[in-house]
């Protein structure tokens, strides 16, 4: 096997259990999203009100999760700012809109259910590479070529 092939595989390697983690994480943050819903909504508050504090208090899991567990170089986790979560905020709002452009393009054609998949999938590689290469890609010297 020569270096280039070997380099290659060691990269999809990282990459492939950094997306396992991310995943992971997301899952978390699902769980979170739905518990922190659910309170809201028994606690009387707006559906539309409860999502949102959902969606930032899973947000903010999952920021402070990757930046632990996903986005570590050589054991040491990535540093946490206002600014980086802002970056990854705005990563994942952005994902968000598209997501729903997917599903009004989509629904009506494969249906809510399937388009809601493509959506979820699409989802999940845009947050993936906007955290890896926008919001923590530059606070490690790896994704520089340093």
């Amino acid at each position: 096997m020569t270096e280039e092939k070997r380099d290659l595989r060691n990269v999809a390697r990282r990459e492939g259990g950094r997306m396992a983690r991310f995943g992971g994480v997301g899952v978390a943050n699902t769980i979170v999203d739905l518990i922190v819903f659910s309170a809201l909504v028994a606690a009387q508050v707006s559906p539309v009100a409860a999502n949102i504090a959902s969606f930032l208090a899973g947000n903010l899991q999952s920021y402070l999760l990757n930046s632990r567990i996903t986005f570590r170089v050589e054991g040491a986790p990535a540093p946490l700012s206002l600014r980086g979560y802002s970056k990854f905020l705005a990563a994942h709002l952005f994902s968000l809109a598209l997501s729903t452009a997917v599903l009004l393009l989509l629904a009506h054609r494969i249906g809510p259910m399937p388009a809601k998949g493509v959506a979820i999938l699409l989802g999940f590689v845009c947050n993936y590479a906007a955290s890896a290469f926008f919001v923590f890609g530059a606070s490690h010297g790896e994704r520089r070529g340093a």
